[in-house]
C-alpha cells in the first residue's frame, strides 16, 4: 500500500468550487488543507529553482571543463613544438661542431703544408750557398 502525500490526503472538510461571473474558479477549503497545499507549492517552487540553479552551475562547470581541456591540449601542443625546437637546435649545434672538426683538420693539414714547403726552401737555399763552396773547393 501507497501512502499518499499530504496535499493527496483527503480533505478534512468539504471542498466547494465556485465559478463567479468573471470566469474565476473559487476553491473553497479547509484552512489546513489549503496550507498543505500552499506548503507543498512552496517546496515544489523552491525545488524548481534550485533545479535551474543546478543546471546553470553545471553548464558554467562544463564550459570551464571544456575551457581546460582546450588549454591542457594546447599546452601539450606547445610542449611538443618546443621539444621539436630543441631537436633542431641540438641538430644545428652537431653540425656547427662537425664544421669546427672539418675546419680545424684543414688548418692542421695547411699548417703540414707550410712547415714542408719552407723546409724544402731552406733546403733549396743551403744547397744553393753550400754547392758553389764546395764545388770551388774541389776545383783548388
Amino acid at each position: 500500500m501507497i501512502l499518499p502525500i499530504h496535499s493527496q490526503t483527503i480533505s478534512r472538510g468539504e471542498i466547494k468550487e465556485t465559478v463567479n461571473s468573471n470566469g474565476d474558479i473559487l476553491v473553497i477549503m479547509h484552512l489546513e488543507d489549503a496550507r498543505v497545499i500552499l506548503n507543498d507549492l512552496l517546496e515544489y517552487e523552491i525545488v524548481d529553482s534550485l533545479l535551474t540553479t543546478y543546471k546553470e552551475k553545471d553548464s558554467l562547470n562544463t564550459s570551464k571543463i571544456e575551457i581546460q581541456k582546450d588549454i591542457i591540449f594546447k599546452l601539450v601542443e606547445k610542449n611538443d613544438n618546443q621539444q621539436t625546437q630543441i631537436d633542431n637546435f641540438q641538430q644545428i649545434l652537431d653540425n656547427k661542431n662537425e664544421e669546427l672538426g672539418f675546419k680545424e683538420d684543414t688548418i692542421k693539414q695547411q699548417k703540414k703544408e707550410i712547415r714542408k714547403q719552407k723546409l724544402l726552401k731552406l733546403a733549396g737555399l743551403t744547397s744553393s750557398i753550400i754547392l758553389p763552396i764546395l764545388t770551388l773547393i774541389a776545383m783548388l
